[in-house]
């Protein structure tokens, strides 16, 4: 599948059903669990995992005048979301919105605005026309959708994790004997992960994720397109075990860059952690993590499929 359709669905934690299917209907024999989470065993003890879901909104009240209002699901700042376009979804139908900011006309002065300030306008003039929609709240609002290649990056909403997620689709597609587990609800706190992880018989979880870029004081010296990064530690602690130091042999010995850092937040690794499981994350460097307009470097995309294949291939032995 391509990274274009991926990202092009809608996924918010929680609604991550277009997700799912895309991923179900590229690949055979996966199962879904009661939480959601797509397994899909394979002849080896070594389990690759990619999280589903994305930050977003949530529609919490439908007013009078049919404006909506809503929280964010996730971590999303609220500098990004005045003059935002979402997308509405629900079961048959989706609906734009815009996120409405009063312009510098009507300002007196520059004002802070947080999201409790802002609401979701659909076009409705009433509450009875939006939810004629099919609005309602508890409704998910996602970022419109976006994708671009822009020189040797592509541009795309939810990149977080859709690029983790297909990078786990071309190693399956190239035939990497794991187990593949694509899980929800990362973004609010890894709730697939820690579910999945009690009952899975597996000897490693290497879990790709995207990682935010690039501050000194959080990721080092990491670059985009010099290789995806060992996230040897992040807000869940360290992962410095005898699994990283075999992904860094595998790459050495495969001639697969692959660079060394920290990471803010944390991903599905650390509930692997707390379950037994050796784990650790492998990221796919971002520029403008948790925005609609994230990039990552084609060629980082490419060695981290290298890396997937290879480690299946190795770890499995």
């Amino acid at each position: 599948m391509e990274l274009e359709a991926l990202t092009k669905a809608l996924g918010v934690s929680g609604f991550e059903d277009e997700v799912r299917q895309r991923i179900l209907n590229a690949v055979g024999g996966a199962e879904v669990d009661e939480f959601g989470n797509v397994v899909l065993r394979g002849r080896s003890k070594v389990a690759f995992v990619a999280h589903m879901d994305e930050v977003g909104l949530l529609v919490t009240n439908v007013e009078e005048d049919g404006r909506l209002r809503f929280r964010k699901v996730g971590g999303v700042d609220d500098k990004i979301l005045p003059g935002s376009s979402v997308v509405l979804y629900g079961d048959g139908f989706r609906v734009e919105g815009v996120i409405g900011v009063a312009p510098p006309h009507f300002q007196q002065q520059q004002q802070q605005v947080t999201w409790q300030d802002l609401y979701i306008d659909v076009g409705a003039s009433s509450r009875q026309e939006a939810e004629a929609m099919g609005i309602a709240p508890m409704t998910p609002a996602a970022f419109s959708r976006r994708y671009v290649e822009m020189g040797r990056y592509v541009s795309a909403t939810a990149l977080d994790d859709r690029a983790g997620c297909w990078a786990l689709l071309e190693a399956y597609r190239r035939g990497a004997p794991a187990t593949f587990i694509w899980t929800v609800q990362e973004e609010v706190g890894l709730m697939g992960a820690r579910a999945v992880s009690k009952n899975l018989d597996v000897k490693y979880a290497v879990v790709v994720d995207t990682t935010a870029c690039c501050h000194p004081n959080w990721t080092g010296g990491v670059k985009p397109g010099n290789g995806p990064v060992l996230r040897i530690f992040d807000n869940y602690g360290a992962f410095n075990n005898k699994l990283a130091k075999k992904v860094l042999e595998v790459a050495k010995r495969r001639g697969i860059p692959i660079q060394i850092g920290s990471g803010g937040g944390g991903t599905d690794a650390a509930a692997f952690f707390v379950s037994g499981i050796p784990s650790v994350a492998i990221g796919i460097l971002t520029k403008y993590s948790h925005s609609p307009v994230e990039m990552a470097h084609r060629e980082d995309l490419r060695n981290t499929v290298e890396l997937i294949v290879a480690l299946a291939e190795e770890l499995s032995q």
